[in-house]
């Protein structure tokens, strides 16, 4: 009797890989940090980055591997990720945060969320399958001008996309 639904298919499910999550090899290291627009702590951020590949073939999920508390010059920083896959050519860029939601939003002082608010933890990137290049920057805002790459070291990684 097992050999019939075996034979057909049935009850057989289809192999997938766990979810794997690594470190980048590199860490993402900040520049300078100095009040009055310094955050938490000390001087030089090293931000780790992690990797997590295998939830879908093909898909790469990037974040910072330890979210931070927030602090109210968060909203002014964010990460920008670049990667390549170095088998098919597949490049892409996509935005996110390291730190976590304000927990005492104050809705009524009718200021929106900056566009780093907005951003997610993180970011899920269509890699395609291979050995995928990855990089990532810490950007600044100042008022209303474009961020600025404030990074000393960026974060670099090579990681295989099943």
């Amino acid at each position: 009797m097992l050999v019939v639904p075996l034979l057909l298919g049935v009850g057989a499910g289809t192999a997938v890989a766990s979810p794997q999550t690594t470190l980048l090899q590199i860490p993402v290291v900040t520049g300078f940090q100095i009040a009055p627009g310094a955050v938490p702590g000390g001087l030089f951020q090293t931000i780790p980055i992690q990797a997590t590949v295998g939830e879908e073939p093909g898909v790469l999920k990037i974040s910072a591997a330890n979210i931070a508390p927030y602090a109210d010059q968060y909203p002014y920083r964010s990460l920008g990720v670049s990667f390549r896959n170095l088998d098919v050519g597949l490049r892409g860029t996509a935005s996110l945060r390291h730190w976590q939601d304000n927990p005492n939003p104050d809705p009524a002082d009718g200021v929106p969320p900056t566009r780093n608010e907005q951003l997610p933890p993180q970011v899920t990137l269509p890699t395609g399958v291979g050995w995928v290049s990855v990089t990532v920057t810490h950007y600044r805002d100042y008022g209303n001008g474009a961020p600025y790459a404030d990074t000393l070291i960026a974060g670099q990684g090579l990681i295989y996309v099943p």
